[in-house]
């Protein structure tokens, strides 16, 4: 926030730097749209191909399940995810993350990278 302070605009986290939005709120549509790249960048850093049919919203039960598994109470994530009951996340969002997966091995991979710059 520090960095950006003047350019910005107002106190949305995500803002434009390009001409002619710049200083303003980025929309949802571009955010998403920078996650399903970034998750696709991922992939493809470590030779594989992005699954099919991905979407910034398939981030939403793979966090929230990972909380879950870390030790987050359901409270919390359900607090957090603004999920009136856990019956929510039980039914729509939560992922078994405790088997290997294509997934985990991309990000477990680039987490280590970053913890050892």
């Amino acid at each position: 926030m520090d960095r950006s302070k003047e350019l910005r605009l107002n106190d949305q986290l995500f803002v434009s730097w390009a001409k002619p939005h710049k200083g303003k709120p980025v929309t949802k549509q571009r955010l998403s749209h920078w996650i399903v790249e970034a998750i696709a960048l991922a992939y493809t850093s470590q030779n594989l191909q992005a699954p099919l049919g991905l979407r910034a919203h398939s981030t939403r039960g793979l966090a929230t399940s990972w909380a879950l598994f870390k030790g987050v109470s359901i409270q919390d994530i359900c607090a957090a995810a603004s999920w009136s009951s856990p019956l929510t996340f039980v039914r729509f969002y939560r992922l078994d993350v405790s088997a290997p997966s294509v997934a985990r091995a991309v990000l477990g991979t680039l987490l280590s990278r970053d913890s050892t710059c």
